[in-house]
């Protein structure tokens, strides 16, 4: 990310003339709500689907000014395609994912609420083979498809700042949030199931696409060494993505059970 670059000045997205349902039980909650509260509570979000959409375009647009975004066609085609084929296993599969390749060198991947799926040039470099780098594509997705990222951003924003951002009346703290996702900040940093659970969505989608889950674990298990040759260029991988070696240990019984389930006689 560059130090001095400008930002362009932003515009308040327009207001809608007829409120969505969504929006009319918002504004119901904020009458009745204290300060303190928030959307997410024990891991239940009260935005919908069609709202993370509609936000995520908002965050894309504000991680442009915030990260070096490749516009090389010799890395966006094949992620892209390989996302597409990944989503195209999802439940989330009618909306519309977005792509990007971030140019850093650091090997790290992240989910960013609203379909929106980002991956460091380093580590397209680190993967040794299309499965591998579909298995660190399919992780995110499978954050995405089971909305933790929107659950994290109403767990870490009060609900009236939230409703803010969703009615467009707050571009200040889309450009706040934009930036703490550049930054790795909280919204990169899923809890230990969300973890686990974006690794089981991911091996099916894996299996599904065509692909050999069997990626996973061989990326994984690369990172842990590089992470004792080179800790520099997997501190941020690691420290978004906890628990490696337990995680490591569920696939392989995963993948398992899916090969023996595939393979039984019918």
């Amino acid at each position: 990310m560059t130090a001095n670059r400008k930002r362009s000045l932003r515009r308040t997205a327009p207001r809608a003339s007829a409120r969505s349902p969504f929006t009319i039980a918002l504004l119901s909650v904020l009458a009745v709500a204290t300060s303190c509260a928030t959307l997410g509570i024990g891991g239940v979000t009260l935005i919908s689907v069609e709202e993370e959409w509609e936000m995520g375009r908002q965050l894309e647009a504000e991680i442009a000014e915030e990260m070096p975004i490749s516009d090389d066609q010799t890395l966006i085609r094949p992620v892209t395609q390989i996302g597409e084929r990944i989503v195209a296993q999802s439940d989330k599969a009618d909306l519309e994912w977005r792509f990007h390749v971030v140019e850093d060198e650091s090997v790290n991947a992240f989910n960013v609420p609203g379909g929106l799926v980002y991956v460091h040039s380093g580590l397209i470099a680190e993967a040794d083979d299309e499965d591998e780098l579909a298995a660190v594509i399919a992780h995110e997705v499978g954050h995405g498809a089971a909305r933790h990222g929107a659950e994290r951003l109403s767990q870490q924003y009060e609900m009236a700042l939230l409703a803010q951002v969703v009615l467009g009346e707050d571009p200040g703290l889309v450009q706040q949030i934009a930036a703490e996702i550049a930054a790795a900040g909280t919204l990169a940093r899923h809890s230990r199931s969300q973890e686990f659970e974006a690794d089981e969505l991911g091996v099916e989608y894996l299996h599904a696409a065509g692909y050999d889950p069997e990626g996973m674990l061989r990326f994984f298990e690369r990172l842990l060494e590089l992470q004792e040759r080179e800790p520099g260029a997997v501190e941020r991988f690691f420290a978004t993505h906890p628990d490696l070696e337990d995680r490591i240990e569920a696939i392989e019984e995963q993948i398992q059970e899916l090969r023996a389930g595939v393979q039984a006689p019918r």
